[in-house]
């Protein structure tokens, strides 16, 4: 009796080390709420492996909060609601194995009036490319140039969702903008883009991958 009740622990400690080394992802979670803290459902949320580059998708629940089950690494978080201005984290989220990483709160705030800049990043394929790095900055106009006018500094970042889709909210005012696209693999592209006050302005990024040796 004392042999097999020896035996059946033995059996379940076997079990129990097999489970935790299984075990290979942690949990990232957080919540999404407005500037009043009422919770925002529906709320996309994307997250892209620094190391790998992939990318996960989810929304938020009726309570404004997201989850999701990744491999051990650092992650960065963006993150957009219809009728709220979205944007990217600026810190980096670290996930490790069996654990849970809980993200700050991100407070959204109401979109105000804006201009528009919406499109995607593609291959010269014209197969969608998620995860791209695609960087927004404010340049001069002709106008801007030829009066030798002084610009404020102005510039944002977004990553490519699933589809290969980005989107900027920008200044209701007339301005142009230069956008580079890059993804490992590939060599970089850069679109010029002009936007009139409180209009949308489409934009194709066209990556050509690398040769490789």
């Amino acid at each position: 009796m004392m042999r097999n009740l020896l035996i059946g622990a033995v059996l379940l400690n076997s079990l129990a080390a097999g489970s935790a080394s299984q075990q290979t992802t942690g949990a990232l979670k957080g919540k999404i709420e407005d500037e009043k803290g009422k919770p925002i459902a529906r709320a996309e949320v994307r997250v892209r492996s620094v190391r790998s580059g992939s990318i996960k998708e989810t929304k938020t629940d009726e309570a404004g909060n997201y989850a999701f089950e990744l491999e051990p690494d650092e992650y960065v978080i963006a993150f957009d609601a219809e009728g709220y201005q979205g944007g990217t984290m600026t810190n980096m989220q670290q996930v490790e194995s069996g654990r849970e990483t809980r993200v700050k709160t991100i407070k959204l705030s109401h979109a105000k009036r804006s201009s528009l800049v919406r499109g995607g990043v593609f291959d010269t394929g014209g197969v969608s490319l998620a995860g791209a790095r695609v960087k927004l900055v404010r340049i001069p106009t002709a106008e801007e140039e030829k009066e030798h006018k002084h610009i404020s500094s102005f510039s944002m970042e977004r990553v490519s969702n699933a589809r290969g889709e980005i989107a900027f909210r920008l200044p209701p005012a007339r301005a142009r903008y230069r956008l580079t696209a890059t993804l490992d693999g590939y060599k970089p592209d850069t679109k010029i883009v002009d936007v009139n006050e409180s209009e949308s302005a489409p934009v194709a990024l066209s990556l050509e991958p690398l040769k490789r040796r």
